[in-house]
């Protein structure tokens, strides 16, 4: 990696022009190799996996100028223009290229505008590509069963992708489904694309006062080709073949086995480019201090208050480009679709700090917002019909205290989920443990203690 800065000539009082370029070249490398007895799927909570090995490198040029237009003129205490742009040469997929341009304005002090836009590229990597197949076992309803959304009068084109992909003739819509979970083979492709993305950024900065920040940003984010599993999920690659192309030919048909009853067996779903995702929203975030002549041990104590947050304005899912199917994930969670994890409208994360002296005290809240079966909004479902349409609106708060016993030794203790807010339990829209713990607490309350000693 060699990079060049440099000044160059200002424009008028404004402060100089600043460039960068340069080189850089990196290679990439993965291995896992996975013991016979792991690999074979004999490990009691794994399932079989295959190895992993692959490589690639990439040359990249860049370069970046920061342009100050104006300073400290009416309306203008400061304006200035960041352009860059990036040229990279992958060993795996070519050549893309990269830009990026920012416009920030301070008409005062305490108020400042900005702007930007960025096309962005990311490239597969190694496990992506090279993945070794692993089985997984996700939620998910065999459309052809007596257990799919048109099970009760199926359309001939249904019936006729069934029979097609190996129900027995007469079993479709009565096929009885054996278990809320089916198999899938998992794994890399060599084939992959980059994907890309275009965004679009327009914030304000508000400082009212010396102690108080106050950050307003508005985003969005369109991908194009995006990395995922063929047909964004198990259950998205089986609505797609039996539900909307109903074509036995399609790579989505073709990646589904079916045992001589007719039940699936296995569906492989290696990584694939699918259509995409679009999202927008605003980000809030405010920042305050303050302090305060009173406290313990005979000194002063301050106070912070630190509020992130993002009001979610959508988040669409598009499996495959050249259909008008469209997901919205925003409000959402994945009752068996594509959407994953609950997307929670509103999200609120708020820490308060109190320092005086060795000691700090802060507590931690989080909000998420309630939010429903996708099924509800993209498939016209009934909620009366689901057993769990709804996770309801949540609240944690985590406690926490340290104390520093002397320069190098202190001393943490608090409790996480000090309420015990319980999570939704979904049953067959579960993501895992009965609920969606990549995002919900499934624990409850809980004390930890740490101790860190540093040595100089």
């Amino acid at each position: 990696n060699v990079a060049i800065t440099d000044e160059l000539v200002s424009i008028g009082d404004a402060a100089p022009m600043a460039v960068a370029f340069g080189v850089e070249y990196r290679d990439d490398q993965s291995t896992f190799r996975p013991d016979a007895f792991l690999s074979a799927g004999d490990v009691l909570g794994f399932n079989a996996g295959l190895e992993t090995i692959g490589s690639y490198n990439v040359t990249e040029f860049f370069a970046e100028i920061a342009i100050p237009l104006l300073e400290d003129v009416p309306f203008a205490q400061n304006l200035d223009l960041w352009l860059a742009g990036r040229s990279s040469d992958y060993s795996n997929i070519g050549s893309v290229s990269t830009y990026a341009g920012a416009i920030n304005w301070a008409p005062i002090e305490q108020v400042r505008f900005r702007f930007g836009i960025q096309r962005a590229v990311r490239a597969p990597n190694v496990n992506e590509l090279f993945q070794g197949l692993a089985n997984g076992f996700p939620g998910a309803v065999d459309p052809c069963s007596s257990s799919g959304d048109n099970a009760a009068n199926p359309s001939a084109g249904l019936i006729a992708t069934c029979e097609a992909t190996g129900v027995p003739v007469g079993l479709t819509g009565i096929l009885v489904q054996q278990n809320t979970q089916l198999e899938g083979l998992f794994g890399g492709f060599g084939g992959l694309t980059e994907e890309t993305g275009d965004t679009i950024t327009l914030g304000v900065i508000l400082h009212p006062l010396d102690n108080l920040d106050i950050t307003i940003d508005y985003f969005d984010i369109e991908i194009e080709n995006a990395i995922s599993i063929l047909g964004g999920s198990l259950d998205g690659a089986l609505d797609i073949c039996y539900n909307v192309l109903q074509d036995p030919n399609s790579v989505y048909c073709q990646a589904v086995t079916r045992t001589a009853g007719g039940s699936v067996r296995i569906v492989e779903l290696l990584n694939a480019n699918i259509g995409g995702l679009t999202t927008s929203g605003i980000d809030v975030g405010i920042t305050y201090s303050q302090e305060f002549d009173f406290g313990f041990f005979g000194e002063g104590s301050d106070l912070s208050i630190n509020l992130r947050s993002t009001f979610l304005d959508d988040a669409t899912l598009i499996p495959v480009s050249i259909l008008p199917k469209r997901q919205q994930c925003a409000g959402n969670f994945a009752g068996r679709g594509e959407c994953g994890t609950a997307r929670n409208e509103t999200q609120v994360n708020t820490r308060i700090t109190w320092n005086n002296g060795p000691l700090g005290l802060s507590v931690l809240w989080r909000y998420l917002s309630a939010v429903d079966d996708e099924r509800i909004e993209n498939d016209g479902v009934d909620p009366s019909t689901l057993a769990v349409p709804t996770i309801d609106a949540i609240n944690y708060v985590d406690l926490a205290a340290t104390y520093l016993v002397n320069d190098a030794f202190s001393v943490n203790i608090g409790v996480k989920n000090i309420f015990d807010e319980l999570p939704t339990f979904l049953g067959s829209a579960q993501e895992q443990a009965n609920t969606m713990p990549e995002l919900y607490d499934i624990i409850g309350p809980r004390w930890f203690v740490s101790a860190s000693y540093k040595w100089e």
